[in-house]
């Protein structure tokens, strides 16, 4: 039996058809009544495109084995009608013997090849002269109705193009998305989250991991969730130096930055993001149930996710702020950060725009302590010192660090197996960082108001009643550098790099010559070398040994050694870990305590460069919970600022040492978490520390609903020994000496309500708990007190899929 024929029409087009056969019929009865009676052609459900009487033989094909005796009297052996359009409609090729079998049948497919039959064979071999122009009219009309409603070229085009875009998308979708970079081991490529810093000198990361506990997210200050205490003025946002004398930071362009660095980041502590899932983080911290004259709020935006399992995008918002006890107190500081990073198979980069403004109005401090100590008046209505008074800080940087893996495997047999980084590579690096740093200090001191005057020792060298000092430096730092990876990534030897800088600098700051020749800056151009190698065995030990030298510009002669050693063993689950390190470095002290004129404060100096050496350990037992670290300091030639806040350098040399010991003990449902720092110093009155430091939290953890929520329910205490805490110039940014009160020996507790609710961390805090107990006067600076009693609140929720 002949084989059923194809027909496959497209559910548009046979819409469309449908409606041209409406219209057909009506003009194939006029046409037919005028022709002969004898002559019928049934249309019904057939189909054929654009045929005439020239071309009537074309559809014909003769047998094999037939010979022709004429192009248009050859009776057909087979039937190929093929449209002319493309459309997706098709009839098959018949035998005679297989259509004659075929005709018995009365389905749609059999009636659409007979009506296509009867065409061909009672209009081509039976009609008559006068039927085939009829014929040719019939069919010329019929094609241009359909032509007219078959898709135009650009609906083919459109339907090419959607096909080809719905494949792409599909490939996409089912292609699995896996890192794949020779930065990271393989080991880590399926890891949820992958956190780093990275070193611009190198290109080397740190991993980091996220902690999202609520016992980290309990301190809504920065500096305490590593140290034991600070030195600030109160409330958030607020001008900060850290107690443990190890943990200072400094930036070595822009000193008057250093009071806001715990604030913010640099290129080098800002954290990097690789994402399996996008990540967001939603945290705030304040009093809102306080009066507004002396709220406190903090908020922390995190949004990060991957573009490509290779690039990521993170956008960060950071506000810490309030308006403090005391009047004219109120801070903002703000920072914004745009990040980019790419983890690839031959390319690594990070890079990132980062904005920081500061807007602090300054009290100076409480002009008498006696209102503090001796009474229990409204912290807002206590004298401060500066009536009038503000700093405005921004900081603009943008960098970029990147590096291109060349490997140089072309003799190893066994190339083609090793992974990403493996063997011999060599790795070309390139740095850029472009910053602008500008601090404008203002404040209005009219002549009767003498303790405002006091407070700056009457000295007033520009104006008598107002101060407008103004500072900034532009960094243009540009390095390059190149890795060799001899051996392999984990090898005793890994990695040797060699690397050479430009650096432009360029200082603004008022000189009294200015009245008569113009503002002018100073510009710098310092150039370096550097080198680093570094080495790992096995997990048990890693390396390396730094080095940098200044060879023209500001900073000539400026050297730094550093190295570090670290060993682990396991023979308790996550193991015992001891880090060493030793650093030597030489430095030119800061621009602006050389040369300065300020309304307040003016000298022109010639320091000569700051030699500070150091050794550090630290022992960490995750699975004890323990932290301890010891550090010892050699300085000579330390620079500081003495009573009356002027720069001045040692005249011997300075020992410091600094022991800390973090640890968390637990009995039962019972929690004490202790934070312990013991510091000494061989000259308190050019580097005064507080002998012992203690930070305890002590609480009482139970379940509401297991593995769902935990709640902590405690007391919080930070304790200080007495000793001579330093004040804060609100003009210069610095924290100078003094020698007028001791503070310490007195305990500023908290009560506290800690939960973990799946991710999310809440607290809620009753702050100066004992309030005067055993003494009134908790103070954080000199002539500035800590937050008073008030109920604080605070969330961190991070949002992500598992």
């Amino acid at each position: 039996s002949a084989a059923k024929p194809a027909y496959v029409v497209d559910s548009v087009f046979q819409a469309k058809f449908d409606a041209i056969l409406d219209s057909i019929y009506a003009e194939q009865n006029y046409l037919m009544s005028a022709a002969d009676s004898s002559i019928y052609v049934p249309w019904r459900d057939t189909v054929v495109y654009k045929i005439d009487s020239t071309r009537l033989a074309k559809l014909t094909r003769p047998a094999a084995d037939s010979v022709a005796v004429d192009s248009t009297a050859v009776e057909p052996a087979a039937v190929d009608i093929v449209p002319a359009d493309s459309v997706a409609l098709a009839i098959p090729k018949y035998t005679e013997e297989e259509l004659k079998a075929a005709m018995v049948k009365d389905d749609v497919a059999t009636k659409l090849l007979r009506d296509s039959l009867d065409v061909l064979y009672n209009s081509f071999w039976q009609n008559d002269t006068i039927s085939m122009p009829l014929m040719d009219s019939l069919m010329r009309a019929y094609s241009e109705s359909l032509g007219s409603n078959l898709p135009d070229a650009k609906d083919i085009k459109r339907a090419i193009k959607k096909n080809k875009q719905d494949y792409r998308d599909s490939v996409i979708q089912h292609t699995p998305r896996i890192l794949e970079t020779f930065v990271v081991p393989d080991s880590l490529y399926y890891k949820q989250m992958l956190i780093w810093t990275h070193s611009q000198f190198t290109n080397d990361i740190a991993l980091q991991e996220r902690d999202t506990s609520c016992n980290y997210n309990f301190y809504d200050n920065p500096a305490f969730k590593d140290d034991a205490d600070a030195t600030y003025l109160g409330v958030m946002g607020s001008a900060l130096q850290r107690t443990n004398y190890f943990k200072r930071e400094s930036l070595k362009e822009a000193s008057f930055f250093d009071p806001y660095l715990i604030y913010t980041y640099t290129p080098e502590t800002l954290p990097m993001y690789n994402t399996k899932s996008p990540f967001t983080e939603l945290a705030y911290w304040g009093n809102p149930f306080s009066s507004k004259q002396k709220e406190e709020s903090s908020v922390n935006l995190l949004s990060t996710q991957n573009i490509t399992p290779s690039l990521n995008l993170t956008l960060l918002y950071r506000q810490f702020g309030g308006t403090g006890d005391l009047s004219n107190s109120k801070t903002n500081v703000r920072t914004s950060e745009i990040g980019l990073n790419y983890l690839g198979k031959r390319y690594e980069m990070n890079a990132a725009y980062l904005a920081t403004r500061v807007k602090n109005s300054e009290s100076g401090g409480v002009s008498d302590v006696f209102w503090v100590r001796d009474t229990t008046i409204d912290t807002k209505a206590i004298n401060v010192n500066l009536q009038k008074a503000e700093n405005l800080l921004k900081r603009r940087t943008v960098f970029i660090t990147q590096s291109l893996s060349i490997p140089m495997n072309f003799l190893r047999k066994d190339r083609d197996s090793l992974a990403l980084g493996q063997g011999t590579v060599a790795y070309l690096g390139h740095s850029m960082e472009f910053s602008k740093y500008s601090k404008v200090y203002t404040d209005e001191i009219s002549t009767s108001d003498k303790v405002g005057r006091a407070f700056y020792f009457d000295q007033f060298n520009i104006s008598n009643t107002a101060s407008h000092d103004s500072v900034s430096v532009r960094n243009f730092d540009n390095k390059v550098f190149l890795t060799l990876q001899p051996f392999a990534n984990d090898a005793l030897l890994s990695k040797v790099t060699a690397g050479a800088g430009y650096q432009l600098l360029s200082y603004y700051g008022f000189r009294p010559e200015y009245y008569i020749k113009g503002n002018k800056n100073q510009n710098s151009h310092n150039t370096y070398v550097y080198g680093k190698a570094q080495g790992m065995l096995k997990k048990y030990i890693s390396w390396d040994a730094f080095g940098r030298i200044y060879t023209s510009g500001y900073f000539l002669g400026d050297l730094k050694l550093a190295a570090n050693l670290a060993l682990s063993l396991y023979p308790i689950p996550d193991g015992i870990h001891l880090k060493l390190h030793g650093e030597m470095d030489i430095k030119e002290p800061d621009f602006y305590q050389q040369n300065l004129f300020y309304n307040h404060h003016q000298w022109t100096n010639s320091f000569i460069k700051t030699k500070t050496t150091k050794l550090e350990a630290a022992l960490e037992i995750p699975h004890t919970k323990t932290k301890a670290s010891v550090g010892y300091a050699l300085i000579d030639d330390l620079i500081y600022y003495d009573e009356t806040s002027t720069v001045k350098q040692a005249a011997s040399p300075v020992h410091t040492m600094a022991v800390a010991l973090e640890q968390n003990l637990r009995l039962w449902a019972f929690h004490f978490d202790h934070k312990l720092v013991y510091q000494m110093t061989s000259d308190d009155t050019v580097l005064p520390l507080p002998k012992f430091t203690a930070n305890l939290r002590y609480y009482v953890q139970f379940p509401i609903v297991r593995n769902v929520l935990e709640v902590q329910v405690g007391a919080n205490a930070i304790y200080y020994t007495k000793y001579y805490i330093q004040s804060y110039s609100p003009d210069l940014g610095v924290f100078y000496n003094q020698r007028t009160y001791e503070w310490g020996n007195n305990p500023y507790v908290d009560l506290f309500v800690n939960a973990q609710w799946k991710t999310a961390s809440i607290f809620v805090k009753y702050t100066d708990f004992l309030d005067g107990t055993p003494e009134r006067g908790y103070f954080s600076a000199a002539n500035y007190i800590r937050p008073s009693k008030a109920f604080k609140f605070g969330i961190t929720w991070p949002f992500y899929v598992k």
